[in-house]
């Protein structure tokens, strides 16, 4: 009997505990992989302010050709986002696999999905990660307690996904149309993070950071291309998009009137300022 009963609890609990004990490990994982990441990118980013200085000081010595010290730059932006974006790409494989391993009911699944989708975002599968947030907001309900702080969460990095992916389309060249319709998500998403966080009387700060990147949305909206080229990129968005749009999604209900234009006032927790 004894082995029998052994046998039944593996292929039965043991199964179960077997995996979260994979689980576990592998959230811790996903954990270091993270703080790499976040240091590469910072890294990038730094790289990438180097970039648009040494651009400005050859504009200011009147140097009409790239220089060497423009070109060398580019090359070490171009080595560090690449860089930045397969770590992110290494975060979101071990969310994956958490993911994947926890079981349906699990009470860390819906965070672990979260930080999947934004390690996607970063790693410059925008939509992917958008989609899968989009997916997530869906679920969560903003009048539970337990959720209200992840529904925020999410809704910060689903429009910081949409301004990242429009303001890269931009100056890829994207007709307005297609990129205008990712700004206007985020726009939607960044004013009603506003609205909630003024009913829920959270801080001037909070409520002012978040009317801030409103009104950088509309910057990137009317602004002339040249003058976007010339200011730096949020600091955790990728410096490309490793897939395009895959067409307008269209869906209702993303932001506070579904995919209707948000024309209240102009304008996150954090400015984007210079870098966001």
């Amino acid at each position: 009997m004894i082995p029998v009963l052994v046998l039944a609890f593996h292929f039965g609990p043991g199964q179960d505990l077997q995996r979260r004990d994979l689980a576990v490990q592998r959230h811790q994982d996903a954990i270091e992989l993270e703080a790499l990441a976040t240091g590469l990118q910072a890294e990038a980013h730094a790289r990438h302010l180097a970039v648009i200085e040494a651009r400005r000081a050859a504009f200011l010595a009147g140097v009409q050709a790239g220089s060497s010290e423009v070109d060398a730059a580019i090359q070490q932006e171009q080595l560090a986002y690449e860089q930045a974006a397969e770590a992110w790409e290494k975060v979101a494989d071990a969310y994956g696999d958490v993911e994947n391993l926890l079981p349906d009911e699990a009470d860390e699944l819906q965070r672990v999905r979260w930080s999947k989708a934004r390690a996607e975002v970063r790693s410059g599968d925008i939509w992917g990660g958008a989609a899968e947030l989009e997916a997530l907001l869906g679920e969560l309900d903003p009048t539970r307690p337990d959720e209200a702080a992840l529904v925020r969460a999410t809704r910060e990095e689903l429009a910081g996904a949409h301004y990242y992916g429009a303001r890269l389309m931009r100056l890829a060249g994207e007709p307005a149309k297609v990129w205008r319709a990712e700004s206007m998500r985020a726009r939607q998403h960044f004013r009603l993070l506003a609205e909630n966080a003024a009913a829920d009387g959270d801080a001037d700060a909070v409520v002012r950071g978040y009317e801030d990147n409103v009104e950088r949305v509309i910057e990137l909206e009317q602004l002339d291309r040249s003058e976007i080229e010339g200011r730096p990129l949020p600091r955790e968005s990728p410096r490309g998009m490793r897939s395009p749009r895959p067409g307008n999604r269209g869906r209702p209900g993303v932001g506070p009137r579904g995919d209707r234009p948000d024309g209240r006032g102009a304008g996150p927790e954090r400015p984007i300022g210079d870098g966001w």
